[in-house]
């Protein structure tokens, strides 16, 4: 149920403006935050609700994220 509700959505970001791109992308439980070699950015990784994919992409992309990836979800167990 949750593969057909949910998708993977990653990014690159600023670490100055990742507050609040996490306040789009909170996830399930919470986000995955690794830190890049360039030491003021980072890589996210969220399941998001499809329905409002388009939206929040147009969101991270105007609030500084970039390299923004969407993946299907072909099964999961959460």
């Amino acid at each position: 149920m949750a593969a057909q509700k949910y998708i993977l959505c990653n990014y690159n970001a600023p670490r100055n403006k990742l507050d609040d791109l996490l306040k789009l992308t909170p996830g399930r439980r919470a986000a995955t935050v690794s830190p890049l070699l360039e030491e003021d950015w980072a890589a996210v990784s969220s399941m998001v609700e499809r329905k409002n994919i388009g939206e929040i992409m147009d969101k991270l992309k105007a609030g500084g994220a970039t390299d923004i990836l969407i993946f299907e979800i072909s099964n999961c167990r959460v």
